[in-house]
């Protein structure tokens, strides 16, 4: 684990328009810079980056951060990979906690494979061009499947030898060990402790992770003996685990980003001939069933896929399952059925990107509406089969975690398979409830597709007595100016005029604190109440305690509110000879004002509320003693006008 003073190190050495500069076209704009958001498609640059604060906002998308952030959305790292990236480019050492020794352990195996599986990537590189029988048998294999070389290069496929201890003697001579070896799975050890080639006579395919690094291999058989499987694989290791990896990741992950859409498919070969096709967001599960991890590292990239299977209608219904994992991870999923006797591979090689793409738009099917055409269709006029395949596609409905979604399905696919709605609304809270037992461990469950019922109706009047913008107002003010002095105008007991010093932040609590006024907002409330404590405890709070707060929402409130799409040169005076008084050269008005009005928005509530009461209420002495509470709202509200109905200027 990086230690917290390396983390703050790394963050206090990055000059965010740098950083974001190298994916982002920023133009100064003042104090600011300006530019297109990565984030979503604009023609008009909306992204402002503040590298006085080191954050930057998004006016169009609303997306926020700092430089570590950035690096987690815009190239999908984890936070401790975005501060290595951070601290390789700012060249800072950073200081991490010393692991436990099994922890050392593996790092060190980690390590070590990482260093054997490159080397056998360039190994396997330099044979398969460079020597006379990769050329010979490698070479022309991946040729004769239709492989460009400028695609066997960016894919880095390569050859072992057939003699059955080529690549053991080489890596042995390099320095590895026999029991390293055959943990990358490179090789086998006979009982007398000599090593053999496990990839012999096969090409191999690279399995690379996401940043590249090659964690595992594929090896295929060009002999054509059926007692020899097509295809070896790499065994799981400390570097390598299977059901989290996916072909193809590092080469598509950019791709998936741009469109928003990833096409899963089975085989290296479809995703390699896919991408030389000009399809290049395209993944492979490498011929295993999906699995969780998978489908959540798929979501990392995007939030629809579309899985692309060959006409075997065997081999789709088997996959179904698969595809109820992404549902479950409320992925949008459809489903592309090849013509007859087609794979994507061979599909690929016999047409062009633009045939593929409109092949996809067109064919691609929901999910739930194709499953349900081959359920039916297999089910035919057997009132049997049809209720079990109803029973199967209702199991695929639940899944769906939108519950407005889930309710679509249920009424598209009740006309599609002729059944009464609420029979199907009845049979999915019986999977759900199920769920829900076998998941939380108790006898009941509540309904979770209920009837229709009316929205709740807000009373009449009492529609814009919220005080939401004032309270978030407030805390611009506290996490922007909190610390700042101010001379404020106060009375003392005997009615004296005095100028006493504060912090806006003490003015503004003191303000408050005489009428006992909290946000009603509970992010602003929190945030209130943490900021006031620390300030109580004689703490200096400025805003990097919530910029670097490890509460994300709190995080990104802090950026919200010192973000700012409109800014005043600093030249704006000498150039047009115009003074315009900020707003942190009159705190004490904007504090006060700021305190009044949300008052003032409160007093409204109370008095709108007690009107109302007001009208239901039949005792004359009640009636009177409220009429006086009312008064005396009024009158406050009148003296609070004083203030808040006036412009102020310095």
């Amino acid at each position: 684990m990086i230690q917290p003073h390396s983390i703050q190190q790394v963050k206090d050495a990055v000059r965010i328009e740098e950083v974001l500069g190298e994916f982002v076209q920023l133009k100064r704009r003042g104090p600011r810079y300006l530019g297109l958001c990565p984030f979503h498609n604009e023609k008009t640059p909306s992204f402002n980056v503040n590298p006085q604060l080191g954050i930057f906002k998004c006016f169009g998308c609303g997306e926020s951060g700092d430089a570590i952030s950035f690096l987690q959305k815009q190239e999908h790292l984890s936070f401790t990979e975005a501060v290595r990236w951070l601290a390789k480019r700012y060249q800072i050492q950073l200081e991490e906690e010393a692991p436990s020794p099994e922890q050392q352990q593996e790092q060190d195996e980690r390590e070590s494979l990482g260093i054997v599986q490159q080397w056998a990537l360039n190994w396997s590189v330099d044979q398969l061009w460079n020597t006379d029988e990769g050329r010979a048998v490698g070479l022309s294999y991946f040729k004769e499947r239709g492989f460009q070389e400028g695609t066997i290069k960016e894919f880095k496929l390569g050859y072992v030898p057939d003699r059955g201890d080529a690549f053991a003697k080489a890596a042995l001579a390099h320095g590895f060990t026999p029991e390293l070896l055959e943990k990358a799975g490179w090789v086998k050890l006979r009982d007398d402790g000599s090593a053999w080639d496990f990839f012999k006579g096969r090409v191999t395919f690279p399995i690379q992770g996401l940043t590249g690094q090659p964690i595992a291999f594929g090896a295929r058989t060009l002999k054509s003996d059926k007692k020899l499987p097509k295809y070896f694989n790499s065994p799981e290791s400390a570097l390598y685990v299977k059901s989290r990896s996916l072909y193809g990741i590092f080469h598509a992950r950019k791709a998936i980003t741009e469109q928003e859409a990833c096409l899963l498919v089975e085989g290296y070969t479809d995703v390699i001939s896919l991408h030389q096709a000009g399809i290049r967001n395209v993944v492979a599960s490498s011929g295993t069933s999906l699995t969780v991890d998978q489908v959540r590292l798929i979501k990392r990239f995007a939030p629809a896929v579309t899985v692309l299977y060959d006409g075997d209608a065997a081999g789709i219904k088997a996959s179904l399952r698969g595809i109820d994992l992404l549902i479950a991870e409320g992925l949008a999923v459809k489903v592309a059925a090849l013509p007859d006797g087609a794979d994507p591979d061979s599909f690929a090689k016999e047409r062009s990107s633009t045939e593929i793409s409109d092949f996809l738009k067109t064919n691609a099917k929901d999910f739930l509406v194709f499953k349900a055409d081959l359920l039916v269709g297999e089910a035919g006029n057997d009132p049997v089969k049809k209720a079990a395949a109803i029973h199967e596609l209702v199991e695929s409905i639940a899944l769906v975690p939108d519950m407005v979604l889930r309710s679509l399905y249920v009424k598209q696919c009740a006309t599609m398979l002729q059944v009464a709605e609420q029979a199907l609304v009845s049979e999915m809270n019986k999977v759900l409830r199920k769920a829900y037992r076998k998941h939380m461990g108790e006898e009941a469950a509540p309904e979770v597709v209920p009837a229709a019922t009316p929205a709740p109706q807000p009373q009449p009047g009492m529609e814009d007595l919220g005080t939401y913008h004032q309270e978030r107002d407030l805390l611009r003010l506290l996490i922007n100016y909190g610390q700042e002095r101010i001379v404020a105008i106060v009375e003392d007991q005997d009615q004296d005029v005095l100028e006493e010093e504060y912090s806006v932040a003490q003015f503004i609590f003191q303000l408050l604190a005489m009428d006992d006024i909290l946000p009603d907002d509970p992010l602003f409330q929190a945030v209130y109440r943490d900021y006031s404590k620390a300030v109580k405890m004689g703490g200096e709070v400025d805003r990097n305690r919530y910029l670097n707060h490890e509460n994300e929402q709190w995080r990104k409130l802090a950026i919200d509110l010192l973000s700012d799409p409109h800014v005043l040169s600093p030249q704006w005076a000498g150039m047009h000879k115009i003074h315009v008084m900020r707003e942190d050269e009159k705190l004490y008005f904007a504090a006060r004002q700021c305190v009044y009005v949300l008052k003032e928005r409160r007093l409204d509530r109370m008095i709108k509320e007690r009107q109302e009461e007001l009208k239901t209420l039949a005792d004359p002495g009640k009636i009177e003693q409220l009429m006086q509470y009312l008064i005396g709202l009024q009158q406050i509200k009148r003296t609070l006008a004083q203030f808040t109905g006036r412009v102020v200027v310095g």
